[in-house]
């Protein structure tokens, strides 16, 4: 549950932390005091969009701490998957700067925005009075019957997923077949095409480079013999030639070489003179292959056109066309026993079809029994709420298989006896769709896994008995679950167990919002103030407000 709220320059707020209690928590204050700027904030700290004029005016950033505690186990395993421990509490802090930018972070761990609003669904469940129009949105109807029907249906889902992947994976052994008897043949003619043409290549590995070499070596041949043979001419021709000449220095200094570095300096023309030597050897080896073939360099030529060719085709390497040719080779000999998988593969469908049929059927006559419940429980709750005669239905139409079985769900609804049903959001008004969101959060308490729900101002436009009846299941609901609830009728506010109020003070600078909790007398004077309805409240109030309380 939400333990506190703290809030930093959030719009009329400087610094504020906001206790919460187990039970029924109970926002009062007048109009404009800042009691949606809590939700505001709440709904901030959880991942809702940054908006910049939550700032307080004249500050560059704000922030919002939230501290949960006694978080339940799906909140537990969401934060062991990011490696986060919760302990005794969980606190979520966010921060918003004056150029828009958002940082978050979980028990001191960064986050991203996703996360964590992946993580608020597990913590809080905001109803205000615009959130039943997801009560309209018929794809949400489905989602809200399979909630409601819980386990049992959660694992007859499974056994239909698992079913549907199964046949989606013999459909796709099918199509790998090549569909039909004479597309299959198109497709075996084409591969060996493939094969013959590359076996024929007789290609071999790392070949493309090695020619390109040999024809590059051969078209610069001429250049190479002549280059080389001017530089073997100077190494180790006659007259001036490098060789000769090292040769005839290391002699003269042989006769002196005991005297001081003498002997270091022949060895060193001696060693110069080999290494000249062997240079002049491997230049002769490359200057006798330089040979200019024109026939050779044609032959190679049209190799390499040949394997271009391929490579178009099949890969931009001789290793991608190798690799081209054994998948041919395997697809084609898949293709050759076709007939014989096709008919196995053909059972195989008709047996995992039936599966899925047998598990979709379960699965949908489980939610038909499931539906029936949620009808008598809704029309239950709708009849305690003073809308007697209501007639809820849940309409199912058969539709193609998914990994959902093959049901549509859409909700029915007729306000008054003798009335037509028709679609949900063809008929309801707000006042009973608000009522009717309330009747959901009744019958799904045993269902829901947030430990705390926020209801604000819920009982617009509802007064008299249909008010008390409201308050009766807001306080039921606060059995289970945390309640936060923005309210302006006496008697939703005198079934809270913890009363915060919200004033807004101006002086000649600026306005600012506060939050203190009320005590008993105080609490007693604002029911009485909302039963007036002025700033003065009569006895006959108070003494209404003390029975309310009581």
């Amino acid at each position: 549950m939400l333990a506190s709220l703290s809030l930093n320059n959030v719009a009329l707020i400087k610094k504020q932390t906001i206790s919460f209690d187990k039970g029924f928590n109970c926002l009062l204050g007048q109009s404009g005091a800042g009691k949606s700027l809590i939700i505001s904030a709440l709904n901030f700290s959880l991942g809702a969009k940054a908006d910049k004029n939550l700032i307080r005016s004249g500050e560059n950033s704000l922030r919002v701490d939230a501290v949960f505690e006694s978080v339940g186990k799906d909140v537990n395993d969401f934060l062991q998957d990011l490696e986060i421990d919760v302990e005794d509490e969980l606190i979520i802090t966010r921060t918003l700067n004056a150029e828009g930018k958002s940082s978050v972070k979980i028990n001191g761990f960064p986050a991203t925005a996703k996360t964590l609003k992946d993580l608020s669904l597990l913590l809080v469940d905001f109803c205000g009075q615009h959130d039943s129009v997801g009560l309209l949105n018929v794809n949400n109807h489905l989602l809200l019957l399979d909630k409601f029907a819980g386990a049992e249906v959660d694992s007859l889902k499974k056994e239909v997923e698992i079913n549907f992947e199964r046949l989606k994976s013999v459909e796709q052994k099918i199509s790998s077949l090549g569909g039909n008897e004479a597309e299959r043949e198109r497709t075996k003619d084409i591969l060996q095409f493939q094969i013959n043409e590359i076996e024929s290549a007789d290609l071999k590995m790392g070949e493309d480079v090695e020619l390109k070499e040999k024809l590059d070596f051969m078209s610069a041949s001429v250049d190479i013999y002549d280059k080389i043979s001017a530089v073997l001419s100077k190494l180790d021709g006659m007259g001036t030639s490098v060789c000769p000449q090292l040769f005839e220095c290391k002699n003269e200094l042989n006769s002196i070489s005991n005297f001081q570095d003498i002997e270091q300096c022949r060895q060193r023309l001696e060693d110069a003179y080999y290494d000249m030597k062997d240079v002049s050897e491997v230049l002769e080896t490359i200057r006798d292959k330089a040979e200019y073939d024109p026939k050779e360099m044609e032959r190679i030529d049209a190799r390499l056109d040949l394997i271009k060719g391929l490579q178009r085709k099949y890969g931009t390497t001789v290793e991608a066309v190798l690799n081209h040719f054994e998948k041919a080779k395997a697809q084609l000999d898949e293709l050759e026993n076709s007939e014989f998988l096709l008919e196995k593969f053909l059972k195989e469908k008709t047996a995992v079809q039936k599966d899925l049929d047998d598990s979709c059927q379960k699965l949908s006559d489980k939610r038909k029994e499931k539906a029936i419940v949620l009808e008598k429980g809704l029309m239950k709750q709708l009849d305690d709420l003073q809308m007697k005669g209501t007639f809820f239905k849940v309409e199912f139409e058969k539709v193609p298989y998914s990994k959902k079985g093959f049901d549509a769900v859409k909700f029915m609804f007729s306000a008054n006896k003798g009335q037509d049903i028709k679609d949900l959001h063809k008929t309801a008004s707000g006042g009973e769709l608000s009522r009717l969101l309330l009747a959901f959060k009744n019958v799904m308490l045993e269902k829901e896994s947030v430990q705390t729900v926020v209801f604000d101002e819920i009982d617009a436009g509802i007064s008299g008995e249909t008010a008390g009846k409201l308050a009766e299941k807001l306080y039921n609901i606060s059995e289970f679950v945390q309640i936060i609830c923005i309210t302006h009728t006496a008697v939703v506010a005198g079934k809270a167990n913890n009363f915060l109020f919200v004033e807004k003070k101006l002086t000649d600078e600026t306005t600012t919002s506060t939050v203190r909790q009320l005590d008993d007398d105080e609490i007693v004077q604002e029911i009485a103030r909302l039963i007036d309805g002025g700033k003065d409240v009569s006895s006959t109030a108070i003494e209404h407000a003390k029975k309310l309380l009581a």
